[in-house]
């Protein structure tokens, strides 16, 4: 089952229980299509891959696309990103977590809306294990700006080389857009440290 019934498994999610095995897990925040989630997904069938996505609409076409794909090591959850942080996810559980393209909010008066904020980033912190990985990007150079001073106050992360953290992994349809735009990218990579 793909789509994952949250009525119907044990929260909090154990990764035994909804994959049928014990594999390495990341998590994508906002799944959209799915262009991302799903070539990693089939690139990477070691792991197990968990993806959030609030609008039903997306939600629905990456199911039946991940469906199509045949995709055994993923599921999808219809939920926000706060649930699955702070309720849906056992600490020290996650190898990757994935926020690609996040809403900027960019009007002054909804920045309360953004996701990456100190309180999110901690209950991230908290679901990567140690030597997990967070990695985050945005094309919205005030919203870079904003992700850059609340990552860099995190505790407990330390900063990877961007380029570095992102090689080999697959574009998203925004970032495929953007780039042919001439759009500028702003990746941030962290590791969970100890």
């Amino acid at each position: 089952m793909i789509d994952l019934d949250l009525n119907r498994v044990g929260v909090p999610l154990k990764w035994p229980e909804i994959f049928g095995r014990s594999a390495p897990a990341d998590v994508e925040i906002g799944s959209g299509k799915g262009k991302f989630l799903l070539d990693l997904a089939a690139t990477q069938p070691e792991r197990d891959f968990l993806a959030v996505e609030r609008a039903g609409k997306y939600h629905r076409l990456c199911c039946d696309r991940a469906a199509r794909r045949g995709l055994s090591n993923v599921r999808l959850v219809r939920t926000t990103a706060e649930d699955l942080l702070f309720r849906l996810l056992v600490g020290a559980s996650v190898g990757r977590i994935f926020v690609l393209f996040p809403d900027p909010w960019p009007k002054k008066r909804h920045h309360k809306r953004r996701l990456i904020k100190p309180d999110v980033v901690a209950a991230m912190h908290s679901a990567l294990i140690p030597g997990g990985r967070l990695l985050v990007k945005t094309d919205h150079e005030g919203y870079a700006e904003a992700i850059s001073e609340v990552l860099a106050g995190a505790v407990g992360f330390s900063v990877l080389d961007a380029e570095e953290a992102y090689a080999g992994l697959p574009e998203t349809g925004f970032e495929r857009k953007y780039r042919q735009q001439g759009r500028p990218i702003y990746p941030f990579a962290l590791q969970k440290t100890g």
